[in-house]
């Protein structure tokens, strides 16, 4: 849970909440670039979890103590991230800069990486417009054996087909074009994220280690 109080009054910060499927909770979120960034951590199965204003550095300047609190801790399965969002013509003034040297060594030793994620990291399009396109059916059940059994027989003979076929085929067996989106969240179906989604996009069945790591991931959100 946040260790600063989320608060927009008597500034014109825009604030808000994202309904994380993932944390099984509200995120509070201090600007829309922070916001986009929880729709990445939100789709990326190898992120554990995480959470907003985690927790306080301190530090000091000559002699005088500082208190920064960075945006997020995220936990993958190999390490500890605390990370910072800013626009990059921010992050580049000198000012950050200094403060980021000594986040990042204090980090450090307490065995923690830090890094500082930018808009142009963030807002890759159309990627994020894609993810955040899957994320509104990231709640869709697929937990029926039957929708990955048509999977595999829509693609025992075709490597990859437009999702326009897709959706035709899964409507001849009464399967909704949601339940394929969700499919393509949680990665049980690919597509190129890079290209905007559409009827033309061609879609694949996952195999290997993404697909195990997307289907675990989904299966421990509905344990829990």
């Amino acid at each position: 849970m946040p260790v600063r109080k989320i608060s927009n009054k008597g500034s014109k910060k825009v604030i808000g909440k994202f309904a994380s499927l993932k944390m099984k909770r509200a995120i509070w979120w201090e600007s829309p670039l922070e916001r986009d960034y929880i729709y990445l951590l939100e789709f990326d199965p190898d992120v554990m979890s995480y959470e907003e204003q985690p927790l306080h550095i301190e530090y000091y300047i000559d002699g005088k103590k500082h208190r920064y609190t960075p945006d997020f801790f995220v936990r993958r399965a190999d390490k500890r991230i605390v990370v910072e969002v800013k626009p990059e013509e921010e992050a580049f003034k000198e000012k950050y800069q200094h403060l980021f040297r000594t986040a990042s060594y204090i980090c450090a030793r307490n065995g923690y990486e830090f890094v500082v994620v930018t808009n142009t990291m963030i807002r890759v399009q159309p990627q994020l417009d894609n993810i955040k396109l899957l994320t509104k059916y990231q709640r869709v059940p697929i937990d029926d054996p039957q929708y990955q059994l048509v999977c595999y027989e829509l693609f025992a003979e075709n490597h990859e087909t437009s999702l326009g076929a897709v959706m035709e085929f899964f409507a001849s067996r009464n399967i909704s074009k949601q339940t394929i989106y969700s499919l393509l969240y949680w990665g049980i179906l690919s597509v190129d994220l890079m290209l905007p989604i559409g009827v033309e996009s061609m879609v694949r069945l996952s195999s290997g280690k993404d697909y195990e790591r997307k289907e675990n991931s989904y299966v421990q959100l509905q344990a829990s």
